[in-house]
């Protein structure tokens, strides 16, 4: 099994072989940066954002179409949401190997800080783990620091390392 990583087009360019990398470093999956040939839908326009599920259903039904058995994470650049939540960094469905994470949160300019791709390379690596982890079938963690903490806050991204706890980690090696 690997992990399929689609790219859109409004997507920060020039980092998808960065990404790559590091989640083959944190995960035990070969991942490929592969052609987008989504259409990003679900947007809201009076809440400015996309609809985080909608994405989700749009990979579904291309997992399905395709007959694909692998993971599946969708990279955007829209803010997304849903029902219940004010905003997502991201969003997975285990029962269907599908994740789609947002760079919207991730970047320095919105919270007003100077561009940092390595920042960026940071946060969206450790937030792409964190949905592939739940594709996996890891549940949130209790331990701050480990990349499947559930991450409410940028703040609580930053404070994450680039690793899965020693429980966390146990569990990965006998997928």
């Amino acid at each position: 099994m690997d992990l399929l990583i689609f790219w859109d087009s409004r997507a920060p360019p020039g980092i998808q072989t960065a990404l790559s990398r590091e989640l083959e470093i944190l995960l035990p999956l070969i991942s490929r940066v592969c052609e987008s040939h989504f259409v990003v839908t679900g947007y809201i326009p009076s809440r400015k954002q996309t609809d985080a599920t909608a994405l989700l259903d749009s990979l579904d039904l291309f997992k399905k179409r395709s007959g694909g058995t692998d993971l599946v994470l969708l990279v955007v650049s829209e803010d997304l949401c849903r029902k219940g939540d004010e905003y997502l960094f991201g969003l997975s469905r285990q029962s269907t190997g599908s994740a789609v994470v947002s760079t919207a949160r991730l970047e320095n300019e919105y919270y007003g800080y100077p561009a940092d791709d390595g920042d960026l390379i940071d946060r969206l690596a450790k937030e792409s783990a964190h949905e592939v982890g739940h594709l996996l079938g890891l549940a949130h963690c209790r331990n701050r620091e480990c990349i499947m903490f559930n991450p409410l806050l940028l703040e609580d991204i930053n404070r994450q390392k680039r690793w899965f706890c020693p429980a966390c980690q146990e569990y990965l090696q006998k997928v």
